[in-house]
């Protein structure tokens, strides 16, 4: 099983993800860049579909427009079996052109789909491009195409055993000092800036545990830094400023899988949020590791999730 999984993650192509994040990449805010948004919904959708998936749009209603989560589905072989999701937000703040936030994730969502389609896995994979992440003009909300999403799946009783949020993972700065933490967490992360957070909250624990533990064994040059936040981090908002927190909210396990954002990156959410500052080494690290994971625990009742 290693061996196998060692090599089905070597797959990952660095090239590859450089054009789907030069595809995704542009100014695309929901409101603002509507039809460039619907561009880009459709490249993702027309990719995954290339990948041979069952691949279906969700309609997300807002302010007399309609917006899609571009949802694609890997069936299992064991349909008793608890699925598994891994999601990414496609659309981008206003007036950024959103290479790291969130052009990278949407990156490694494809990679890991185009690799992971060609497996034969017992649990049923969900790879998911949400819209409307990032706040709009007209409401105080935000995480309202993950949210209509994870409230549909509750309402449906969807069963999912892991859901895995890529938020940001393409910038890096190895300075020292270049690393800062919100106020409120009290734990010691490295002060450089070259690590991938993985963010759970309590009912997300073991997962968090079982993806440091495979992540780490398939992918060692991966620096990880895992934080279990208090209260869903509702005394640490930063915490909640991703997808991950609509799937906290309905009671299901979730990560946010994160280069950390504003908390590392200087060109969070401005213009120069754009491909040349992206370190593309560490975003074919973070897809071994996702890839990695999800093999590892689609094909065993993993000792962490028991």
């Amino acid at each position: 099983m290693s061996s196998h999984i060692h090599s089905i993650a070597s797959e990952v192509n660095i090239e590859r993800l450089k054009r789907y994040v030069y595809a995704i990449e542009g100014l695309r805010h929901a409101w603002e860049n509507y039809d460039t948004l619907e561009e880009k919904a459709k490249f993702i959708e027309e990719t995954l579909r290339s990948f041979n998936l069952k691949v279906e749009s969700q309609e997300v209603p807002f302010y007399g427009r309609t917006y899609r989560n571009i949802i694609a589905t890997m069936e299992g072989i064991d349909e008793e079996k608890e699925w598994i999701l891994l999601g990414a937000h496609y659309d981008a703040a206003w007036g950024s052109p959103g290479a790291d936030d969130n052009a990278s994730g949407v990156a490694v969502l494809l990679e890991a789909a185009n690799i992971l389609s060609k497996q034969k896995l017992e649990r049923t994979v969900q790879f998911v491009a949400f819209t409307l992440e990032e706040p709009q003009p007209q409401t105080l909300n935000f995480l309202i195409g993950s949210n209509h999403f994870a409230q549909d799946a509750k309402r449906q009783k969807k069963r999912y055993e892991a859901v895995f949020i890529l938020e940001s993972v393409g910038y890096t700065d190895r300075a020292e000092g270049s690393q800062t933490v919100p106020f409120f967490v009290r734990m010691p992360v490295p002060k450089r800036g070259d690590f991938l957070g993985v963010i759970a909250n309590r009912g997300s624990k073991a997962i968090m545990n079982a993806f440091h533990s495979i992540a780490s064994e398939y992918v060692p040059e991966l620096i990880f830094v895992s934080y279990k936040v208090p209260l869903s981090g509702r005394i640490i908002p930063e915490t909640r400023f991703s997808d991950h927190a609509s799937f906290w909210d309905y009671g299901y396990p979730a990560l946010m899988l994160t280069d950390t954002a504003m908390f590392r990156n200087p060109h969070y959410h401005t213009h120069q949020d754009k491909h040349e500052t992206l370190d593309f080494s560490f975003i074919v690290n973070v897809t071994k590791a996702v890839v990695s994971v999800i093999l590892k625990l689609s094909n065993q009742n993993y000792l962490y999730l028991n």
